[in-house]
Order: structure tokens, then sequence, then C-alpha cells
């Protein structure tokens, strides 16, 4: 299915987000988007790479996974527009640290344009459901089918009251850990990881050709589902003193994520169809059990001090990577080269990703675990891989681009003899 417009609107402001996110953390000494500007460098990920991506991918998925057409009109335009509004706004804003005259909070503004955005998208996929049923044959029904739109819609919900959240969190603090906190975990957990788990069921047993129980999928989307809301809900009720109780609330969550590992591990166990790529995913579900434990540490001792490590892991190395395989599996970049080069340039930007991880997480937790200034390193890493993948992807999604920006079809077509016989 080629990908429309907006979609490729999205993806390709997703890549050029993530690459100004790399630009400022490599510049941390100046920028200082790891400690007094964190809010900035957060809602630049947060809202203009993962989010944009989630969109992106998600307005060219359900179409095929409801088996019903999407409404024509300005709906996904207005969506964009006000999404890239939201993440410009708030960028800017946090980053000033300050508010534009006479205006309210920029939490708030940003936080508008956003509920606007995804409550369009969200908008757009129930409208489709009053759509009759795309008649002739589909794909072959899985187990895991039967979760995988449910949990897309759910998934939109929770963005859409994560916004409603970032409204509030430009009126008042908020009730316990605040309004903030509270979205910003409801948008990573309520929406991007449950949005994960509804691909990951429908996608990636066809991958490897091996299903997942039904009442496994059924399971993990429970579960994901009660721990994208409790922990956040957990964060508003508690008073910042019994904040330890917290990890009683995210006992759904860290099941999910050992559910979802082992699920992984069963998949690859039974593939019929050998997919190596399942082990970057399976990375990606360890960093969430990982990064999640560094969370209960935190909570149950009272002590915030890895909170930026704890963040970076979960919005990088989780969700970062998860879309990072799963982009390549649908889009191929580098395709316009060969499909050789695309699955090589998978395998060298997971482990560049992986490394600015490791280096971000280390300089958030100011541990001297790589040489160096790890801020700079990771940043580095992660501008790297952004500009690479850019280069691979936007020939993709606009043909019209040359072929690959700085190169003649002559010389593409000596890289591809060249990589042909190695």
């Amino acid at each position: 299915m080629p990908l429309g417009g907006v979609s490729r609107w999205y993806l390709g402001a997703a890549l050029v987000h993530l690459a100004l996110a790399g630009s400022l953390v490599l510049l941390d000494g100046e920028t200082a988007v790891l400690t007094v500007r964190w809010d900035a460098l957060v809602w630049l990920l947060l809202v203009g790479f993962v989010g944009c991506t989630t969109a992106g991918l998600s307005l060219h998925l359900f179409p095929g996974l409801a088996r019903r057409p999407m409404s024509h009109g300005p709906g996904p335009v207005l969506a964009f527009g006000t999404a890239e509004a939201s993440v410009v706004v708030g960028t800017v804003g946090f980053y000033a640290g300050r508010s534009p005259p006479g205006l309210p909070g920029t939490a708030t503004i940003a936080g508008l344009l956003l509920l606007v955005s995804v409550g369009l998208v969200l908008f757009l996929f129930v409208s489709s459901l009053t759509h009759p049923r795309v008649a002739g044959p589909g794909p072959e029904v899985r187990p895991g089918d039967a979760v995988t739109v449910p949990l897309f819609l759910t998934s939109w919900g929770a963005a859409v009251v994560a916004g409603a959240l970032f409204v509030l969190s430009g009126w008042a603090v908020g009730p316990g850990l605040g309004w903030w906190l509270a979205a910003v975990h409801l948008f990573v957990l309520g929406h991007a990881t449950v949005l994960v788990a509804s691909v990951s069921l429908r996608l990636v047993p066809r991958s490897v050709d091996s299903d997942a129980p039904r009442p496994v999928a059924v399971g993990l989307g429970i579960l994901a589902t009660l721990g994208g809301a409790l922990v956040p809900v957990g964060m508003l009720v508690l008073p910042s003193s019994e904040s330890p109780f917290l990890a009683l609330w995210a006992v759904p969550e860290a099941g999910f994520a050992v559910l979802f590992a082992v699920l992984l591990v069963h998949l690859g166990v039974r593939a019929r169809t050998p997919h190596p790529q399942l082990g970057l995913q399976l990375s990606s579900a360890l960093l969430l059990l990982l990064g999640g434990g560094v969370g209960l540490w935190m909570v149950s001792q009272s002590n915030y001090d890895l909170v930026v490590a704890h963040a970076l892991v979960n919005v990088l190395g989780f969700i970062g990577l998860m879309i990072l395989v799963m982009w390549f599996g649908m889009i191929a970049p580098f395709q316009r080269i060969s499909h050789a080069w695309t699955r090589r340039m998978l395998w060298i930007l997971s482990a560049a990703w992986l490394a600015g991880v490791v280096a971000l997480a280390a300089a958030g937790a100011a541990v001297p675990v790589v040489p160096g200034d790890a801020s700079a390193i990771g940043g580095g890493l992660l501008l790297g891989v952004a500009l690479a993948w850019g280069v691979g992807t936007l020939p993709v999604l606009f043909p019209r681009i040359h072929p690959l920006p700085g190169m003649t079809v002559e010389q593409i077509r000596a890289v591809r003899e060249r990589w042909s016989r190695r």
C-alpha cells in the first residue's frame, strides 16, 4: 500500500525533529537540554519524533487493519498542521523558558494544539469504522488480529487524554506528581506502548510465520491498556509523600513488559521464516524492562536522580528502536539503491542507535560508562542516525526526489553492483 500524502509529511517531519533533537544534545554544553531545558527536549522527542511517527504510520496502516476506507477531507491536513504547530510552540517555548506576552503558558498552547491534532486523528479512525468493510478476500486471519484494532483505538484515545493533561499542566501543577508527569507517562505508556503492542501482534507473527496464542494476545492487550492507564492515574491519585506505593500501580505495565519479551522469544523459537530483525525488537523490549526497572527503583527510594536516564532509555531505547525496526520493515529506506542495502543499513543504524542510547543514558545518570563527553557522543550518534535515516527515507516517501540526494544514477548503480558481490 503506497503511503498517502499526509503520512509522508508526518514521517518526514519526524526525522527532521529527530535530527534537531540530536543537534541540541550534541551541543548540550551550550543548550543545556539535558538539565535546565529538559522539558524542551522531552517535547521535541515525544511529540515531534514519536508523535509524528505514530501518526504517520497509523494513518498508513489503519485502513488495511480495519479493512475500511478512510474519510476524505481536510482532517488529515489540519491534524498535521496542528501537530507541527504544537511541536514548534512547545519546543521553542520550553527552551526559552517563558510564555508569549499576554497568552497562557507554553504547555497550555502546545497542549491545545496537540489535543486538536490527536483528536482529529482519532476522529478519522472512528469515522472510518462507520463505512462498510472492503469487499473481497483479505489476509489470513491470525489469533493476534482480534485485539489490534481495539488497541489501535485505545492508543489514540490515550493520546487525546494526554493532550488534555498537557493543557492542564499549563494552568496548575496538579495533584500528586502533577499533570505534566502524568501526561508524559500516558503518552509513552498509554499511546506509544499500546500502539507498539497493537502493530506487533499484527505484523510480527506474519513476518516469522508463527502465531501468538490467542489468550496470550488478549492478555498482552489487557496488560498494555491497564499499565498505560494505571501508572499516570497513580501519579495523580497518590500524594508525593506516598510515591513509593506507585510501584503497585505499575505492576500491570511490568507484566506487559515481561510478557511482551517472552512472546517475542516464543515467536522466534517457533518461527517458520527466519527473521533476524526480531532480535532488535527483543532488545527493544528488554530496554523497556530496564527503563521501567529504573523507574520502579526511583519511586521506591523517592530518589529521582536517574530520571533523565529513565526517560531516555524508555523513549529512545524502547520506543525509538522499535520505531526504527518497524519503519525499515514497512517503508524499506534505501530501497532505491537495493533491498540488500536496506537490510545492511538497518543493522548499522540500529547499532549506532543502541550505542547512542547507552551514551545518553550514561550522561543522564552522570556515570562514566563511555570515554569522553557522553552527551556529545550520544547526540552525535543520534544526529548521524537521523541524517542517514532521512537520506534513505525521503526519496522513498517522495519519489520525485532524486534517487538519492548527492548521488547520480550512475554512482548508485556502481554502489549496487559493488554491494551485490559481497
